[in-house]
């Protein structure tokens, strides 16, 4: 059911058989049941995709979870990214306040995404993709790899408990590699 909630493509596939069909039934028979079951098809198609809009999921919750993160990271905004964590992790707050002065972003990025919700608490999986200058040294840097979010969901808001991000399949401490400017493995 979530695929029919989530994505438009499986109801417009549908839709657009199931019309088709009734189509050439109207064309070969030409009476009036055979439109009516067209326009049924294409009503009930425009009802289900209105409807797929309108019904936000928790997956689709947390995914625009993320991407107001990384919109908030992108713009260097701190004050909107510690909003978005939760405020009983100190640790993380920590280390958003820690990289984000040591880094200037200019581009970030999620992909290969996949969101694993349970009840009110939420995993997402991905490729991240951070682009920015250190602040210290002027050197470009870029981040690419595998990423994991934590997520809590506490007064109607999904807000981030803990992230890691690997380095070549291991964890990485993020703030002690900004510091000595190389990759430091946890």
């Amino acid at each position: 059911m979530n695929t029919l909630l989530e994505n438009p493509l499986p109801i417009i596939a549908g839709g657009a058989v199931l019309a088709t069909l009734c189509g050439l039934v109207f064309l070969s028979r030409r009476t009036v049941p055979s439109l009516l079951a067209l326009a049924v098809v294409v009503l009930l198609t425009m009802l289900l995709v209105i409807s797929e809009r309108l019904i936000v999921t928790p997956r689709e919750e947390v995914e625009q979870a993320l991407n107001t993160l990384l919109a908030a990271v992108e713009s260097n905004d701190l004050p909107r990214v510690l909003a978005l964590i939760d405020l009983g992790v100190t640790q993380v707050r920590s280390d958003a306040e820690t990289l984000m002065a040591m880094v200037d972003v200019t581009d970030t990025g999620a992909s290969a995404i996949k969101i694993d919700v349970e009840g009110s608490s939420a995993t997402v999986d991905c490729r991240g993709k951070l682009r920015g200058i250190h602040r210290s040294s002027g050197a470009a840097m870029m981040f690419f790899d595998k990423v994991e979010f934590q997520w809590v969901r506490r007064d109607e808001q999904w807000l981030l408990e803990d992230f890691v991000a690997y380095w070549k399949g291991k964890p990485l401490n993020a703030v002690n590699s900004l510091k000595g400017k190389r990759p430091a493995i946890h």
